[in-house]
């Protein structure tokens, strides 16, 4: 190993242990040595420590495991839960369990091929053939719909790239062309249908601080409602930048009309799903009927009240638990349930979730005084707000942050400073803090303009086609479509739901 390349590890060894030292530093002596102020309790100011320690540490180590835990066990040791109240709050969350038992279950129907599949066959119908349009829009709700389903935008790009290499390769579209680039952008944004179903996911751990939020003021975070909105952002934003390469940029699209999907190498097991996979897919759609099915249940029936009585959690607890029961043609289970846990369950998110919702109740709470401290203190600018002007602003400062600095940490901050405030005003039926949190959540992820916004942006601008110039214009505008779409969508459900 050469000096340079050791002198090099050492500072970013350095650097690494130094950062880790302040993150600690906060989470465990910010309320010992800073003084309470503003009416902000001793207590809430070790929870702002720990807040803005955990905060800093996933940051700047980019490790969301270990700091999650240590800022779990610096509640405890600055009093505001004893440590048995610590892991009934953490372990008995429903938004918990659900990460580990909806990962859990996403990882076979992935194991499976069964999204691989899919994707093949959506590619294949004849309707898209010769018509470059329709193949484009086809495209990206495949990369949107398969997305969902994995949960992974990261799988996603991995797998529809290479996809997408073949189909330029065969269409004869040039690497160093405006068509490769808009459809590898398109492929990206469509990898965001990862963010839409509220019981999977990396952004579960947004909406685990988001319901610790509102349950701290009584409110209840609606799966339904974040499902419907956050979806049909997604889709109009896909749909709107499709419509844009074609009628704004005006892109020819000529090339596309060669594209034969029997030229791409393939077999059977590529284009037709086998028993198992069925099953499987079968099995993960029910859950997420299942959750619709509130929508449409008469209230206060008897069949109501037993939907209620499952809720959102036991669904997946009880869909995995059958899955591991069945037996296929060869005797075997369905599914190995315990190796699947072991392997699937994302502990840095389980974590990380866990010590943002308790930190973000805590935030909530009357008790400590920091929720009307920030009001307080933003009373001049948020205070008298409308929902319109509120949804606006979370949308535009997420949005723009999460493209210069992770998406995560951007979207933990907001939520802290504004779901508190949405619920006040879902309170007086004038917003709904749910449809807030799809605002800020969508706008944290849509994230792509540099390397550092997002822990997956480097596929994208890795790629050989991709430039500065085309990332500062027509990315730029593709942010600006996004801003305006999912403002206006959030601002009118808002009041809907």
């Amino acid at each position: 190993m050469s000096s340079s390349t050791v002198a090099t590890i050492t500072h970013k060894n350095t650097k690494y242990y130094v950062w880790s030292l302040i993150s600690m530093c906060l989470m465990f002596f910010f309320g010992v040595i800073i003084p309470p102020f503003a009416g902000i309790t001793s207590v809430g100011m070790s929870i702002l420590g720990i807040f803005f320690g955990v905060l800093i540490s996933t940051i700047a180590t980019n490790e969301i495991f270990w700091p999650a835990i240590l800022g779990l066990f610096a509640m405890v040791i600055c009093n505001y839960m004893s440590a048995s109240d610590l892991l009934a709050a953490w372990f008995g969350n429903s938004v918990i369990q659900q990460i580990i038992w909806v990962m859990a279950l996403t990882g076979a129907v992935t194991e499976s091929g069964a999204v691989h599949v899919l994707s093949r066959k959506a590619l294949g119908i004849k309707a898209l053939q010769g018509h470059p349009m329709r193949f484009v829009i086809a495209l990206f709700m495949t990369v949107l719909i398969c997305a969902a389903l994995v949960s992974s935008p990261t799988t996603m790009l991995l797998l529809w790239y290479p996809i997408l290499d073949s189909i330029c390769e065969m269409c004869n579209i040039k690497k160093d062309s405006d068509l490769k680039r808009e459809l590898l952008l398109g492929i990206y944004i469509a990898a965001m249908g990862a963010y839409i179903l509220p019981f999977k996911g990396v952004h579960l751990s947004s909406i685990a601080i988001i319901s610790g939020i509102m349950e701290a003021g009584g409110l209840h975070f609606d799966n339904v409602a974040y499902l419907v909105t956050a979806t049909l952002c997604i889709f109009i934003f896909v749909l709107f930048y499709a419509l844009f390469i074609k009628f704004v940029w005006k892109t020819d699209l000529t090339p596309l009309k060669d594209f034969d999907v029997t030229k791409l190498s393939m077999d059977a097991s590529d284009t037709k799903l086998n028993s198992k996979q069925k099953v499987l897919l079968g099995f993960m759609i029910f859950g997420i009927v299942f959750l619709l099915a509130g929508m449409v249940l008469p209230k206060g029936s008897a069949v109501y009240a037993m939907y209620n009585k499952i809720g959102s959690t036991w669904v997946w607890v009880v869909l995995y638990a059958i899955l591991c029961f069945m037996r296929d043609k060869e005797g075997k289970p369905y599914i190995d349930g315990i190796k699947l846990l072991q392997s699937k369950t994302m502990w840095g998110i389980i974590a990380v979730a866990g010590c943002f919702t308790i930190c973000g109740a805590a935030i909530a709470s009357d008790d400590l005084g920091i929720k009307a401290a920030i009001s307080t203190g933003l009373g001049p600018i948020l205070n008298n707000a409308s929902w319109p002007v509120l949804v606006i602003l979370c949308v535009v400062v997420s949005t723009v942050f999460t493209n210069f600095t992770n998406g995560m940490p951007v979207s933990f901050t907001i939520n802290a400073i504004c779901i508190p405030l949405a619920c006040t005003l879902q309170m007086n039926h004038a917003g709904n803090a749910s449809i807030l949190g799809v605002a800020t959540i969508l706008s944290g992820m849509c994230a792509f303009l540099t390397n550092g916004a997002i822990a997956y942006a480097p596929i994208l601008l890795g790629r050989e086609e991709m430039n500065n110039k085309f990332i500062f214009t027509k990315g730029v505008v593709t942010n600006a479509i996004f801003i305006v779409m999912t403002s206006l969508i959030c601002i009118i459900f808002g009041y809907i739901f």
